[in-house]
């Protein structure tokens, strides 16, 4: 999120309103006005708080400002450290720059686009001769760029510590250097090397959401001659912002592409692999397939012989086709046998593991080696891939994740071969293993003909006990109500073709369903005839079901950190502060006489769908319907630091939310409502409540009966928000809040300081 803080003359109010409307329109920015003009104006006096704004106002945060009689407002922002750009209003032309900057970088998601967008941008926006970004690779440790305006297109990495782009990533400090060749970080061997002669320098950091570093935005020399100045500092704080936002999105899509892309290649990969039974040739060609993936000049795949303690290949890409065995324990392959780990070494010649004398042997200069093991689904060692000199450097950890997951295709393949050679002897065997899966798995003849089926399969698919193998799959499945997919099957077992489908809903009875995954894998002999398809089947019913109920409660993140617990969940609470707002319908009694329970249901949804949408979009938790009130929990079961703040800010939302369901009930002539909101933060104890047999997530202690209590006082006051004192000392950074005095409320001893939440405005 930007934050944008509009300054400008009270002479021009027109074009405070033009700006903050182009501003609002941007995706990524919040644009921040002076709510303390009406107050002024108002001429009331709200106690310390205000006198406190007004000695602020005082005293101006640029002589600039004070010199044309400019009010500068507090900037309001979710920030820890936020930081604020004055644009010159006598400059529109940058304003308009700027903003059509912002509007290109959010609509771009290609990464290399994106660079070279953000490169042509910022030069044009702050008149410099060239400019790079340099993106931050943490995994080396590097920065890198795949542009560098004015020069050929090629990436360009620089440790991070080195050189201004690598210093100012390394210190999270921008660096202004008026005079390049007067500042020893400077190295001039660079301008030798190109023939350019750089003058000035501007770089600052890119800082994510979080204050993460994430880039380097490097500019030189400005077209004008000269240096770059404090107006160019700060238009590039206010446009590395929006960078941060468009290369987080871009690389978001880059990252989702790359795990389609590896998705699809493995899929690929595994019906490369199981289309092949002979072993020779598969071994051939896992390790062509595994060199084409990982871009490696060579590979092997070594297999483990227990009884001799060696392992073996029979191909070793880039050489003859001879059988290559070494002892267990004995070099690099040899050693990810025996300890199962995978060894990435980036300089072969300076690891002691490494025999040098196998290159002075063949003539093969080992760069680069990565070695990692192959496991059976019981996780024993049963193999060894090893691939050599990657193009381009060293073996990413990217890299050992694509070899395992080959290994492990590699495996299967490897193993079907065999088992497919083997079957007549080894049919028990298999039956043995299938009936004791939770996966369900079939196999069809080129007939159709089911011959084998497990257990697991007749649960999923809720097959006839008195269906058996011998029975065509249209008859021992439910065509009748899953014609498509039963007939599918059928056409693969004669085609002998392979076919996935994920998520199928699969109809048991009218009223009965399972979602299932299933993969359809064709069986072909030693000779390559086709035998028929094996289909394998996951239920993911169960799963869908509980993820689907938690996301009506909570959102989806909670969901998923529920379900992942789901295993270790107790009666019991744990003792954590929380946030607790309470909010209810004013009169609601009185409503409700005047309704038909058919409308004061239709009526209570309409509105609890406004209010429960503003606690999910801050990551709140909805804890209960309490009638026509809601109770909502901030901090549990995830805690986060800005719970307080995030409460404040949903209550600020169903505030807004109100005034348009209002809005709305007066369209069609239905009733106007008002609801008070009460926010109380403190400790209190969150967890799992009620019997072993049914049990309720919700938070009980004294914050609650608090939170209830302030919601009662919003009928005595204007301000429909109140807060007790420790949420407002937590917010009052960022939200006017406004003291109201003390209040006796039911269960407490002592008087509670109140302080109320103007609404937003119209």
């Amino acid at each position: 999120m930007v934050h944008v803080l509009l300054v400008v003359s009270r002479d021009a109010p027109g074009l405070f309103t033009r700006l903050a409307k182009e501003f609002a329109g941007v995706e990524g920015i919040k644009v921040v006005t002076d709510r303390r003009v009406g107050q002024r104006r108002g001429g009331t006096e709200r106690g310390g708080a205000e006198r406190r704004r007004r000695d602020r106002r005082k005293q101006p945060a640029d002589s600039r400002l004070a010199a044309d009689g400019w009010t500068l407002a507090d900037a309001v922002t979710d920030q820890p450290a936020p930081t604020v750009a004055l644009l010159s209003h006598t400059d529109p032309r940058k304003v308009a720059e700027l903003l059509d900057a912002i509007q290109t970088l959010s609509r771009e998601l290609d990464l290399t686009r994106l660079l070279q967008i953000i490169m042509d941008k910022a030069s044009r926006l702050l008149n410099a001769d060239r400019s790079s970004l340099f993106v931050v690779d943490e995994e080396r440790a590097e920065l890198w760029s795949k542009i560098a305006q004015g020069l050929e297109v090629r990436e360009i990495r620089v440790p991070i510590g080195q050189g201004i782009a690598g210093r100012v990533a390394a210190a999270g400090e921008r660096v202004n250097i008026p005079d390049a060749y007067a500042d020893v970080r400077f190295n001039q061997e660079v301008d030798r090397s190109t023939g350019y002669r750089t003058r000035s320098i501007l770089c600052a950091p890119v800082r994510d959401r979080s204050g993460r570093i994430v880039a380097v935005l490097q500019l030189l020399n400005r077209l004008d001659g000269a240096p770059f100045d404090a107006d160019d500092e700060r238009l590039l704080d206010a446009f590395v912002g929006q960078v941060a936002i468009a290369l987080r999105n871009a690389q978001q899509m880059e990252l989702i592409e790359e795990r389609r892309q590896t998705s699809e290649l493995l899929l690929d990969v595994m019906k490369s692999f199981s289309s092949e039974l002979e072993i020779d040739a598969l071994l051939l060609k896992i390790m062509e397939r595994t060199s084409t993936v990982l871009q490696a000049d060579r590979s092997t795949l070594f297999l483990v012989d227990r009884k001799a303690r060696e392992i073996w290949s029979k191909v070793a890409q880039g050489s003859d086709m001879v059988e290559i065995r070494l002892p267990i324990g004995r070099g690099i392959a040899g050693t990810v046998a025996a300890t199962g780990e995978t060894i990435n070494i980036p300089d072969a010649y300076a690891d002691p593991r490494f025999n040098q004398e196998v290159d002075r042997r063949t003539g093969y200069r080992t760069r680069t080696i990565l070695c990692a093991p192959v496991r059976d689904g019981q996780g024993a060692v049963v193999g060894v891939a090893q691939v050599l000199n990657k193009a381009g450097g060293p073996f990413t950890r990217d890299d050992e994740e694509l070899l395992a997951a080959l290994s492990a295709q590699a495996f299967i393949a490897l193993d079907n071969a065999r088992l497919f050679e083997s079957v007549v002897t080894m049919t028990n065997y298999n039956e043995s293993i299938l009936s004791c899966m939770a996966t369900g798995v079939m196999t069809l003849d080129r007939e159709g003909t089911v011959t084998n089926l497990n257990p697991a399969l007749r649960r999923i698919f809720g097959v006839a006990a008195g269906a058996a193998a011998g029975d065509p799959v249209r008859e021992l499945l439910d065509v009748k109500h899953n014609e498509p997919f039963v007939v599918g099957l059928d056409a693969c077992a004669r085609a002998g073709a392979a076919h996935t489908e994920y998520e199928l809903k699969y109809v048991l009875a009218p009223e009965e369903s399972v979602n299932v995954n299933v993969s359809v894998v064709p069986l072909l002999d030693s000779k390559h005839q086709p035998l028929g398809v094996v289909v394998v089947a996951e239920d993911i019913t169960q799963e869908q079901r509980l993820m689907s109920t938690l996301c009506r409660y909570v959102t989806r993140e909670i969901a998923e950190e529920v379900l992942k617990q789901k295993g270790r969940m107790r009666l019991g609470g744990t003792r954590q502060p929380v946030s607790i707002l309470f909010s209810d319908i004013r009169n609601f009694t009185t409503i409700s006489e005047r309704l038909e329970p058919e409308q004061i249901v239709e009526f209570l949804n309409d509105y609890f769908t406004a209010m429960v949408h503003e606690i999910f979009a801050e990551q709140g938790t909805l804890d209960k319907f309490i009638g026509d009130g809601i109770m909502a929990v901030f901090g549990a079961p995830i805690s986060r630091p800005d719970d307080p703040v995030r409460s404040v800010r949903c209550a600020i939302g169903m505030r807004r939310s109100l005034r348009e369901f209002n809005a709305r009930q007066r369209a069609r002539g239905g009733i106007e409502i008002d609801i008070g909101i009460g926010i109380s933060h403190g400790e209190s104890i969150s967890g799992n409540i009620g019997s072993e047999q049914r049990m309720e997530y919700t938070v009980i202690g004294d914050s609650v009966n608090l939170a209830s209590r302030l919601e009662g006082l919003t009928k005595n006051h204007p301000y429909k928000i109140l807060i007790n004192d420790r949420i407002y000392e937590q917010v009052k950074d960022q939200f006017v809040c406004v003291l109201l005095g003390e209040e006796y409320v039911k269960g407490k001893a002592q008087a509670v300081r109140v302080y109320g939440v103007p609404d937003p405005p119209a």
